[in-house]
């Protein structure tokens, strides 16, 4: 059968999204490039004869080459990345990968570095529990400063106030109106939202306001979102221990990976 490359549009978007919306958790990342942050990303769609066989998102609004992709087999992935190959040559990029597409990257790149990651969500059912009684405010423009120097001094330099406009964000404000403690969004999707954006002040942690902070945004977005989801890479015990005293629960998915390439 005849196979040729074409660009997401209006014409293919809700077939691309009902052949991903048949995992979300394993695809929301691609999920959220074809949908809420589609303006930012390069999409690809692969098609035989009429049906569509591989999906490729090279997301561009970092100062990283981050991508995410779908597809039948390797054969597939190779002929969907061929559009980006001068992209992703001449720079690593990153991807979150599960088993299988970890070995499929495997077979189109050099010099692949995985990071083993764990995934996990609420649902609407889910009740999430923390013992924290300061109450979240939700964040606007008029907190983006605090948040700039508190994302600042938790290693979160890249942060930037566009970030609000992808969904809530919640923080923990002191009897001065400073913000200590805050919980964000990746993107919002019907599928599912990404909690991220977590920092707190190293002066006030310990005290329950990550949360607090994550449980206002997850109530928040579950209003729109089927499920929350979050990933913490699979060393770190302090989020296991926090995410599974919350109440989350593991994604059929894991594991998954982080990972950076170069493409052949």
């Amino acid at each position: 059968m005849m196979s040729h490359v074409e660009t997401l549009n209006e014409s293919n978007v809700e077939d691309v999204l009902a052949i991903l919306a048949r995992d979300p958790l394993a695809n929301i990342i691609l999920i959220a490039d074809c949908t809420q942050l589609r303006n930012w990303c390069d999409v690809q769609v692969l098609r035989v004869g009429d049906q569509i066989w591989a999906v490729f998102a090279l997301y561009s609004d970092l100062d990283f080459l981050a991508t995410a992709f779908w597809a039948m087999d390797t054969e597939c992935l190779k002929e969907i990345v061929e559009p980006f190959r001068d992209r992703l040559q001449s720079h690593r990029f990153v991807a979150i990968c599960t088993e299988e597409q970890l070995e499929q990257i495997r077979t189109i790149s050099s010099d692949v570095d995985p990071i083993e990651e764990r995934q996990m969500f609420a649902g609407r059912d889910t009740e999430l529990r923390c013992e924290c009684k300061s109450v979240p405010v939700r964040m606007t423009r008029t907190h983006a400063q605090q948040l700039k120097e508190l994302y600042r001094m938790c290693g979160t330099p890249a942060w930037t106030p566009s970030a609000l406009d992808l969904g809530p964000s919640y923080g923990i404000l002191t009897d001065d109106d400073r913000v200590v403690s805050v919980a964000g969004v990746h993107f919002v999707t019907p599928h599912g939202a990404e909690i991220g954006n977590v920092a707190t002040h190293p002066e006030h942690r310990r005290k329950g306001y990550a949360e607090a902070c994550i449980k206002a945004v997850v109530q928040d977005v579950l209003t729109d979102s089927d499920c929350a989801i979050l990933h913490y890479f699979a060393d770190n015990k302090a989020a296991q221990k926090l995410y599974e005293r919350m109440g989350f629960e593991y994604s059929h998915v894991n594991p998954l990976y982080f990972v950076k390439a170069r493409l052949q």
